[in-house]
């Protein structure tokens, strides 16, 4: 049969399409469109109207391509819908559009789905740990063996962070906002314990998921068109994310927009992806990650039970 699953995010709506059979995917189509609908709901705690009227648009373009593919649509809500005052709201106004319903996932449950999906294809002996930072939140997952030990989600990512401490667009960003919003970072980790999913005796193969650490990986390696797929299985390391860090600080926003291998819808965020990234891997004391381009949608596409 053919799925398609649609994440909407606080950052960007995601659909994957796939062809499946007995556990194996075959991807039709995939496509991701930014359209922040967490946008200012750090400060006010509700979705504005803007915002919910153009991702409302975005998710009904998405399930009429879906339903010409033939596909049976599932819509996952996240972050932002699990937190928003006025989440209903929206998620009538995408039934009165599409006449689906948004099946709004907690942390926990989005951690499992996208660790299911991350690690699909990647060798599962061992320690394994997956972070998926997302526009409004942080997962992080640990398993050994394909069986899940640990879950853990953060309310933190790229676009609540970026509005914290890094709202400026028309010149350089201080490096002092930087060190507060790692250090902001890194508190909310330890207050979530993440530094408990390391083993003392076992090191662990660590798989990064989400938008920000694929972009990242898109610029390492200056990739004139984004292209997610040709990303998949390459390495993330500290000096490589230190390096852009620097980078993005010394840039303001019309130039973040050049850099190759890096979207310009993403220019204003990349530097709190940068540095829940970085923070991420200094909590789990390893010097690199493993980029997977699976996570949540992939994750339910494999699922039996949706």
């Amino acid at each position: 049969m053919i799925k398609a699953i649609i994440d909407i995010g606080s950052n960007s709506v995601k659909m994957r399409v796939a062809h499946v059979d007995s556990g194996k995917l075959r991807v039709i189509r995939d496509e991701t469109e930014v359209v922040r609908l967490g946008r200012g709901m750090s400060a006010t705690g509700f979705l504005s109207e803007d915002s919910m009227k153009i991702s409302c648009s975005t998710i009904t373009k998405m399930v009429r391509r879906a339903s010409k593919l033939g596909a049976e649509i599932f819509l996952a809500g996240t972050m932002a819908l699990r937190t928003a005052e006025n989440a209903q709201d929206f998620i009538k106004m995408v039934k009165d559009a599409t006449g689906l319903d948004v099946h709004v996932f907690s942390g926990e449950d989005e951690a499992k789905y996208s660790w299911r999906g991350a690690v699909d294809g990647f060798d599962t002996d061992g320690n394994l740990i997956m972070f998926d930072s997302g526009g409004g939140s942080t997962e992080f997952v640990s398993g050994s063996e394909g069986i899940v030990n640990k879950i853990k989600s953060v309310p933190v990512g790229a676009v609540n962070l970026s509005e914290k401490f890094f709202n400026i667009h028309d010149r350089p960003i201080k490096k002092i906002f930087c060190d507060e919003a790692l250090i902001y970072v890194k508190n909310l980790f330890i207050e979530n314990q993440i530094d408990e999913f390391i083993s003392r005796t076992s090191p662990a193969k660590i798989i990064g998921v989400g938008g920000g650490v694929v972009t990242m990986a898109s610029v390492k390696f200056a990739c004139e068109n984004f292209v997610p797929a040709k990303l998949h299985g390459s390495v993330l390391t500290m000096r490589d994310i230190s390096q852009q860090i620097r980078m993005y600080l010394s840039l303001n926003l019309s130039e973040r927009q050049n850099i190759i291998g890096l979207p310009a819808n993403r220019a204003d965020v990349i530097l709190g992806s940068a540095c829940i990234i970085f923070a991420a891997l200094e909590m789990l004391r390893v010097q690199e990650c493993t980029v997977s381009i699976n996570g949540l949608r992939h994750g339910l596409l494999l699922s039996e039970n949706l």
